[in-house]
């Protein structure tokens, strides 16, 4: 099986797996898998820069094991298969063809995540079961600041979304701000969405 090398992490936290704090890189699918086990530890985790030159360029051969997602690097070794000469990012696909899920957010290319963190706009969260919710990013990170709060707790402060429990919701945008939007014009936007999706009435926006 092979593998591309993504980076090099650091342990700088460690606790008792409760599924209450979320480590600071994570998962979804891993995290729901841990749900209701016990004596589980979780790890907060940062990124070094040490091998950062061979990120997304280094391919390896994983061996038999393809389903271990975590080996002990000292005792099996992995044969180098390419070395690129550059990392090959997915080009962004434009706001208004984004589509992704609140889990990929760690994983986006940088090159994403800077477009979203400097766009405001309006923004649709889908629910599995098709519920749908209307938000804005106004603030700080744009776009991605906003749906970091996701990440972190589900809800966002958002009163049906608490109720309804942390899911891994789809993500897209709906409109983007111009630069000389105000705050006031981007909740008014907002508000117009809200009316025409009926997401107060038979979605997950409470106002």
């Amino acid at each position: 099986m092979t593998a591309l090398y993504v980076g090099t992490t650091l342990i700088t936290d460690q606790w008792a797996w409760d599924g209450d704090r979320l480590p600071h890189i994570q998962d979804m699918e891993i995290i729901d898998g841990e749900m209701g086990r016990e004596n589980v530890d979780a790890f907060d985790l940062e990124w070094i820069e040490q091998g950062s030159e061979y990120a997304e360029r280094l391919l390896i051969n994983w061996g038999p094991g393809g389903r271990a997602w975590s080996q002990r690097a000292h005792r099996m070794q992995k044969a180098i298969l390419e070395i690129r000469l550059q990392a090959e990012e997915p080009p962004f696909p434009g706001f208004s063809g984004f589509l992704s899920r609140i889990s990929e957010i760690p994983r986006f290319p940088q090159a994403w995540a800077g477009s979203l963190e400097g766009a405001r706009g309006v923004y649709l969260l889908v629910a599995d079961n098709g519920d749908q919710y209307v938000g804005s990013a106004t603030g700080l990170g744009g776009f991605m600041g906003r749906w970091r709060q996701y990440l972190l707790n589900g809800h966002g402060g958002n009163v049906r979304l608490r109720e309804a429990g942390q899911q891994d919701y789809q993500v897209a945008i709906l409109e983007v701000a111009s630069p000389d939007m105000s705050l006031g014009d981007i909740l008014a936007r907002e508000a117009f969405w809200k009316t025409k999706l009926g997401v107060r009435a038979h979605g997950l926006n409470a106002n």
